[in-house]
């Protein structure tokens, strides 16, 4: 195996876990890379159940994480909420060492009409009857909790804009490279509100990725991680 060439840490999305990430994880670790990861507060393993979810918390505990592993230039690879956990934590602390943000399938829309299009499948009463392998699974990732984890997040997103919306001006203070990473099947997320997103970045790029969804688990791994090696190597 070559020299360490980067560090990466990496964000899951809302309802996710790191878990999710290893079979990304491994592309890079692979090629030299040291990939480390954590849970989110309320989330997978995390014994910690914040009292209100906030970008701005999560943005908190990606600074205690960088601080407590003494990281001084890492890169950050985001799913979804992941993503915009990254940007938001480097718009918003000055003594931020992130080099490199990657995000993929990241949602910058949080318009009230955007929310109100994904609060149903936030809904724990309706996923138990219309989507039950869905609640199994988030049963497995999150145990028990994961009704009280559903109806955080779907707070969350219903005050994301109001309280810690990403704006035209944070982003514009984001100063280093940002790839902003799209499916070409996501239905979550729209080419128009990430490319709006880029053009708002100093240095923002955007890449669709061929044959993916917005799940991690339907996204074409090999592609994200080829072109976040191109940059980091």
């Amino acid at each position: 195996m070559s020299a360490v060439q980067s560090t990466i840490i990496f964000l899951h999305a809302a309802l996710g876990t790191s878990q999710e990430l290893e079979p990304l994880m491994k592309y890079l670790s692979d090629k030299g890379h040291r990939t480390i990861t954590f849970d989110f507060a309320g989330h997978g393993k995390s014994a910690v159940m914040p009292p209100e979810f906030r970008i701005e918390y999560f943005a908190r505990e990606l600074d205690d994480f960088i601080k407590n592993n003494h990281l001084t230039a890492p890169a950050v690879f985001g799913h979804s909420l992941g993503g915009y956990v990254a940007l938001y934590h480097k718009a918003n602390r000055e003594d931020s060492p992130i080099t490199n943000i990657f995000t993929y399938g990241t949602k910058f829309n949080w318009s009230e009409a955007a929310v109100a299009k994904e609060l149903p499948m936030l809904i724990p009463e309706h996923i138990e009857e219309k989507f039950p392998q869905f609640r199994d699974v988030l049963k497995e990732r999150h145990g028990e909790r994961w009704k009280h984890l559903m109806r955080s997040t779907a707070h969350m997103m219903r005050n994301l804009e109001k309280l810690d919306g990403l704006t035209r001006e944070d982003l514009s203070d984001v100063e280093i490279p940002v790839c902003l990473m799209l499916g070409d099947q996501d239905r979550m997320v729209s080419s128009e509100e990430t490319q709006q997103a880029k053009g708002w970045l100093h240095h923002g790029e955007m890449k669709t990725i061929s044959h993916s969804k917005h799940d991690l688990d339907k996204a074409n791994l090999r592609e994200i991680a080829n072109i976040m090696e191109e940059v980091l190597v």
